[in-house]
């Protein structure tokens, strides 16, 4: 187990360069591309390829399931950063309409009450007016009857002064 944690810290990159130098330390074959190398150096390197692949592969897969878990993670706190200032819009555009209710419904409340306060003034005035012209109308006749009193009982005018 040891050995294996040992070969995983390798880097895939160190062992192709170790396999990539056995190549370039090999033996030419004359007028060819061919080079002799050493097979158990190679099947070596390769073993250690095959151990460290795996975990690199899991370094990677880890690395990106961290990438896509932070994504989302942020992705759903923009959703409701976005839902927050969605419903306090939408809080406040109520607000804004009850506001716009209440001043709406203030002035027709001020209109009716004016209009029911001319109404009223109009109705006291029309009344006031009956009641003292039928007291004007009653005062002219005590006031017929009053004169025709103070006719009835003043002597009448001599003759002859």
């Amino acid at each position: 187990m040891a050995g294996r944690q040992e070969v995983t810290s390798i880097d895939i990159l160190f062992l192709v360069d170790r396999l990539e130098a056995v190549l370039q330390n090999g033996q030419r074959v004359p007028f060819t591309h061919k080079v002799m190398i050493d097979e158990t150096e190679c099947y070596d390197i390769i073993d250690q390829m095959r151990l460290v692949v795996p975990e690199e592969v899991k370094a990677a897969k880890k690395l990106s399931q961290d990438r896509d878990r932070v994504q989302g993670e942020a992705e759903a706190q923009a959703e409701r950063i976005i839902q927050d200032a969605m419903d306090q819009r939408d809080e406040m555009l109520a607000e804004y309409a009850i506001v716009a209710a209440a001043e709406e419904r203030r002035v027709e409340i001020l209109d009716d009450a004016t209009q029911e306060a001319e109404e009223i003034k109009a109705e006291a005035d029309r009344y006031a007016l009956d009641v003292l012209e039928a007291l004007s109308t009653r005062l002219g006749t005590f006031l017929r009857e009053v004169d025709n009193g103070i006719n009835a009982l003043q002597p009448p005018p001599e003759d002859g002064d």
